[in-house]
Parts: structure tokens; C-alpha cells; sequence
């Protein structure tokens, strides 16, 4: 088995954590015999994909694709190795948020940071989301959660030591400008749901595969990467201060206790149209489309489980 690690550069406060990091790396693989690894580090957003691509598709056994920084590098390790059937994903956290890993539960980042285990660890198979031609492990949203991430980006380009050390006050300053935006809080959707109309009225549509995102919150605790279904939470439209008051609620995992703003839809497939342009985040990152057509891809990837870990149910469905 070959081992492939792409490194973010961004996902470091210093250059020097990061030589750290891959000096730990090599130090490892330097006690192991006739064991080839790699160490890339990543330029731009997007670079990876084709390296990894490139690397799978010129090896003759295994491949094992650590992403070392946060959800945007792994990200694009995953899109980069997807297609291919012998190749496994591993997550080695240091990015601002990294909210794929908590589907193992909280306070793991320590396991995940172990080389040697990481590199002795068996893989569980995995869900994916399938968007366009994009894939994600953990959700894809469109609304205020998606405008609210564009914003955060915005702000992080212009004042990059300020977001560094203020990222969760940042979000929070970013979901209520977006709150504020009449043009987001009451866009009109057509959407189906494995074929049955939800058209309507809505301020944001999460699609999860996953529980967790923005790097503490649990909006859909119900979503579980390996059951072959894809959890959608609908926040119908409604007034902006009613929308303040039920959004702690909401990122906690408790939308059910808001019936009539909150719609949570069980499905393997959905579809979203607008007349206006959709803003859409997908694990973290943010474009504008024209559509959206996502479907859960069963059994998609081989992803690396440290310790025997395992996905943990956060909680049935309500």
C-alpha cells in the first residue's frame, strides 16, 4: 500500500507547525521498511483533486489519502480519489473545523492525529453525498446557512488574523446579516423529494449525511454517514425575529421542537430548483448555482477509522 498525504497550508496559524506536522510524518515512515508515502502540500483549493487523482490512477496496489488540515482538504481529497475503488481516506485534523471527524464522536482529534495509528487502522464504508459533479461526506445546504458561509468566507480574504482567532463569532455575526437578507430568508423553491412536491417558501434546505457542521453545531443529530439515507431539514420561511429565536434550538438538534418552521424529510434523492440563483454550501464550500440535484451515494468510500472507531449514533430518529 502506498501512503499519499496532502497538507493545507492555510489550516496552520504558522509555517513551522506545519514542517512540524510533516516532519512527524516522515519521522514515522522512516522506521517502517518497503512502505513508499508521499507528502504533498496543497497550493489552492482544487489542487489536490487532480494529484490525488493522479497518484491513484499511476498506482499498482493501494492507495491510502490522508488529508491533513480541515473539511476543505478533505474535501478535496475526497473528489479526488472517489472513483476509484482502491484507494481509502483518512482524516488527519488540524483545520479551523473539522466537522467530518466528529461523526466519531467528540474529543477524537487526538486519535486522529496519530500517524501509526492511522496508518495501522482498518476503514468502515461510507455515504456520500453525490451533488452534480461533486461529492460530499457531510451535508449541503442552500439559504442562510450557505449565505451566512459566504460572508464568513468574505471576511476571512479581507482580514485573515482577525477570522483565525474569531471564527465563532464571525459565524454568528454572518448567520444574522444573512437572517437579514430578504432576498435569502424568503426565497421560493420548487423541490422533490425521492418524487413527492415540497415546493414552498423556505429560509434554508440542509441536506446531511452527517450531523455536524461550522465546528460546534449538530443541526441534523438523526443524520448517520453509513445508513444509506440522506436526512433534509426544510426551515420553512417565516418572520426574522421568530427565525432568531428557534435558531439556537436548531443548530443544537432540535428543530422537532419547532414543528411548524421545521420540516425533517428522510430521502436518497432531491431536487431544487429556483427562479432565483440558489446559494449553496457544500462541506463548507460556497458557489452559487443555478439547481441542485443530490443524491446519496451508498457505500461510496473506504474511510479510515483509527482505534476501531466507529460512527455514533447521536440519536434516533423523533
Amino acid at each position: 500500500m502506498k501512503h499519499l498525504f496532502i497538507v493545507n497550508p492555510i489550516s496552520f496559524a504558522k509555517e513551522s507547525e506545519m514542517y512540524s506536522v510533516i516532519r512527524d510524518i516522515s519521522a514515522y515512515f522512516d522506521t517502517t521498511k518497503d512502505v513508499e508515502h508521499f507528502v504533498y502540500v496543497s497550493r489552492y483549493p482544487r489542487d489536490a483533486v487532480s494529484v490525488v487523482k493522479k497518484c491513484i490512477h499511476n498506482a499498482n496496489d493501494a492507495v491510502r489519502v490522508y488529508a491533513v488540515g480541515g473539511d476543505g482538504i478533505l474535501f478535496d481529497c475526497l473528489n479526488g480519489m472517489i472513483k476509484f475503488p482502491h484507494a481509502e481516506l483518512a482524516i488527519i485534523p488540524y483545520g479551523t473545523a473539522n466537522d467530518f471527524m466528529r461523526s466519531f464522536g467528540e474529543d477524537v482529534t487526538h486519535i486522529f492525529r496519530n500517524i501509526e495509528k492511522q496508518v495501522k487502522a482498518d476503514t468502515i464504508t461510507t455515504d456520500v453525498i453525490h451533488i452534480g459533479s461533486k461529492f460530499a461526506l457531510s451535508f449541503c445546504a442552500a439559504g442562510i446557512e450557505a449565505a451566512a458561509v459566504l460572508r464568513y468566507y468574505e471576511i476571512c480574504r479581507r482580514y485573515p488574523h482577525f477570522a483565525r482567532s474569531h471564527v465563532k463569532s464571525i459565524y454568528v455575526m454572518t448567520a444574522f446579516l444573512a437572517l437579514l437578507d430578504e432576498y435569502v430568508t424568503f426565497q421560493e423553491y420548487e423541490i422533490t423529494i425521492d418524487g413527492i412536491n415540497y415546493d414552498g417558501q423556505y429560509s434554508s434546505i440542509n441536506i446531511a449525511n452527517s450531523a455536524c457542521y461550522g465546528g460546534n453545531k449538530t443541526p441534523a443529530p438523526m443524520a448517520h454517514p453509513a445508513d444509506g439515507f440522506l436526512d433534509i431539514i426544510l426551515t420553512i420561511s417565516t418572520n426574522r425575529w421568530r427565525l432568531m429565536n428557534v435558531l439556537m434550538d436548531y443548530t443544537n438538534g432540535k428543530y422537532y421542537k419547532h414543528p411548524k418552521i421545521f420540516k425533517h424529510v428522510r430521502g436518497k434523492a432531491i431536487s431544487v430548483r429556483s427562479k432565483a440563483p440558489l446559494q449553496l454550501d457544500t462541506d463548507g464550500e460556497s458557489y452559487f448555482d443555478t439547481s441542485l440535484d443530490a443524491r446519496i451515494k451508498p457505500n461510496a468510500v473506504k474511510i479510515v477509522a483509527p482505534d476501531g472507531l466507529d460512527y455514533i449514533v447521536r440519536r434516533t430518529l423523533v
